[in-house]
């Protein structure tokens, strides 16, 4: 009976050329993932102190909408343009952005500054994943995307308190400026090993239809401002923007891939299940449990590192089938948390941080697998990234719309949080479902 060779070791993707590229992607991304949960942690404090707060919610989903609408011609300009150069232009357009936040009179300028950098972030994503496809064979790529979730472990669990110190001590411009600087010299190291990503223009047209990724931005702009807005117009504008966005998201997607598509409609719904409930989780311990930030902080670190622990080692061999089973435990987190509120008291908060475990299982399981296997299709690598990226980008904007719309939304007409949060939690399962069975029906690209 025959055996899988070994997997890669850590010692295998980071050595050489390409794994001091790698090296220094990781690097920029653990610099971004610190300025983002930057500017979550001081935004108020931003937003008080430039008399501002009627622009929050636009602030808060402007760089990934503008990340979204970025993406959408992402794919031709990496077929066309060297990669040095996008490297130059999407450097150029962060530090014109974070600038713009750091320094501003007022709160206008941090909105146009986040939507400059989500420009910058769409157009780096896709470059980033590009690479990795071109660069790394099929069964390393799930070790180098189980690395990008560790990455995610430290800012996580000492960012918020970090900045909130800095912030304290020297101010938020303080806070959201120092990361800006290491995100830099992150891409200067990546624009010194750059070398290493094989690249010829390209000679046919892109699958990706700009088009539709328009759409999709436009769609979840349409439902942003629906969500903040009290109205029946405003509830209208919500539903249309979900549906539509939705929608958008798949057609995009399929039309992109050439051949299978269900692993990274999988991919997509996944990222939509774990990230909506994600979002959510210290609003059911604070509003819907009544509990503290402490209890808040142990729920959503809790599911971060089992997600960067899991993921560190992905088994693309394993049975049963951990593309499959992710998705489904995904399902039984959201299950959950559905009890956890139910049941509320210390009971209920313990569920509710098993429940964000289980999910960061799951997540931690499916994802490098699910990102991975569409480049082993017929489309070309740089294609590939991009819709990667967008799948992530769009699947979770599109979810925490949903989410957080429907909250705002139903527990302003006078529902209780606990029951908006259940309600919540239920959409969230049926998507985790339809990840789960586009998962277990796909025909695996690339694996032995």
């Amino acid at each position: 009976m025959s055996t899988a060779p070994p997997g890669p070791t850590l010692a295998d993707v980071l050595r050489g050329r390409r794994g001091r590229f790698l090296l220094a992607l990781l690097l920029t991304e653990f610099a971004g993932a610190m300025q983002g949960i930057a500017y979550s942690t001081v935004l108020p404090v931003l937003a008080r102190d430039l008399d501002g707060f009627t622009l929050f919610g636009a602030t808060l989903a402007a760089g990934s909408v503008a990340a979204v609408l970025m993406l959408s011609f992402t794919a031709p300009i990496l077929q066309r343009v060297p990669p040095l150069r996008v490297l130059v232009m999407a450097t150029a357009l962060y530090v014109v952005g974070a600038a713009m936040a750091v320094f501003a009179p007022a709160m206008g300028w941090v909105l146009a500054g986040t939507l400059v950098r989500g420009v910058a972030a769409g157009l780096l994503a896709g470059f980033g994943l590009g690479a990795i496809g071109a660069l790394f064979d099929e069964r390393e790529r799930p070790r180098v995307f189980g690395l990008y979730a560790l990455i995610w472990l430290l800012p996580s669990v000492v960012g918020p308190p970090l900045n909130a110190l800095v912030t304290d001590w020297v101010g938020w411009r303080w806070a959201i400026g120092w990361p800006a600087v290491l995100v830099v010299v992150g891409r200067a190291l990546i624009g010194l090993t750059v070398s290493a990503v094989p690249w010829r223009p390209g000679t046919e047209p892109t699958t990706v239809s700009a088009r539709v990724g328009v759409g999709v931005g436009l769609a979840l702009a349409v439902g942003s401002w629906g969500s903040a807005n009290p109205t029946g117009w405003g509830l209208v504008a919500l539903l249309a923007g979900i549906t539509a966005g939705g929608a958008a998201i798949a057609a995009f997607l399929l039309r992109g891939m050439v051949g299978e598509s269900r692993p990274l409609l999988a991919f997509a719904l996944l990222c939509a299940a774990f990230f909506g409930a994600y979002e959510l989780l210290s609003l059911t311990i604070i509003e819907g449990l009544g509990s503290t930030v402490l209890a808040a902080a142990g729920a959503v670190t809790g599911g971060l590192l089992a997600w960067s622990l899991v993921g560190l080692r992905p088994r693309p061999d394993a049975r049963p089938d951990r593309a499959t089973l992710g998705p489904v435990l995904v399902v039984g987190a959201c299950l959950l948390l559905i009890v956890g509120v139910g049941v509320g008291g210390v009971a209920g908060i313990g569920t509710v941080i098993a429940g964000s475990v289980l999910a960061g299982v799951g997540m931690g399981a499916a994802y490098p697998l699910l990102s991975s296997e569409p480049f082993a299709s017929a489309t070309p690598a740089a294609t590939v990234g991009t819709l990667i990226a967008f799948a992530e980008i769009a699947a979770t904007a599109w979810a925490t719309l949903l989410a957080g719309g429907l909250y705002s939304t139903l527990h302003g007409q006078g529902w209780p949080a606990a029951s908006v949060l259940q309600l919540v939690f239920v959409v969230l399962a049926g998507i985790a479902t339809a990840a789960a069975a586009l998962a277990a029906t796909r025909r695996k690209m690339g694996l032995p």
